[in-house]
């Protein structure tokens, strides 16, 4: 991955990271405001909505550009490679239609949408629509990488023959007192 890239996926998961932590804030404050003082924060449960949106989008981003989106193997890693070659263009083919789709569908809904305004944040309820956009555009632009990249020769590790999977982690058992010099 190019360090630009690199850049702009670590500032994603600032970004997920920071909307969380808003999300976490505004929930358990609005719940202890209610429960405690029988009053709470008007907006809380609508920003916290559309917050919750961009990240479930951005974090989707993400997943996809890492390789951690969900997916099985087992079948791909036992064609030989030129199944492998057309079983990649077609899933990739496939999902970049996906990635039109939900493309265009978001853009109308924003377009529509964003005249209206959600009652108590007066944020645009576009704003919701505009996640699923932005995540079409970057999902899109992640897999044509991908392409271009496997038009170079360099294929991700399922459809490269290559098993992905994830290393253990080293566990170091605890030392007894009998091993102890």
């Amino acid at each position: 991955m190019s360090s630009a890239l690199h850049w702009l996926f670590k500032a994603f998961d600032v970004f997920i990271v920071i909307g969380m932590a808003v999300i976490s804030l505004l929930i358990f404050t609005n719940v202890v405001l209610r429960y405690g003082f029988s009053s709470g924060i008007p907006f809380a449960v609508e920003v916290s909505r559309v917050v919750l949106l961009w990240v479930i989008f951005m974090g989707s981003v993400v997943a996809l550009a890492r390789g951690a989106h969900l997916g099985v193997e087992s079948l791909v890693v036992r064609l030989p490679p030129r199944m492998r070659w057309v079983c990649f263009l077609a899933s990739y083919g496939l999902m970049l239609w996906c990635c039109w789709l939900m493309g265009e569908g978001s853009w109308s809904l924003t377009l529509i949408e964003w005249s209206n305004v959600q009652a108590l944040s007066g944020i645009p309820v576009g704003a919701i629509y505009a996640a699923g956009f932005v995540a079409a555009i970057l999902m899109a632009l992640v897999l044509l990488l991908d392409l271009w990249r496997s038009l170079r020769g360099i294929l991700p590790a399922p459809w490269s023959g290559v098993e992905h999977v994830e290393p253990l982690p080293v566990v170091v058992p605890p030392r007894t007192s009998e091993e102890t010099p």
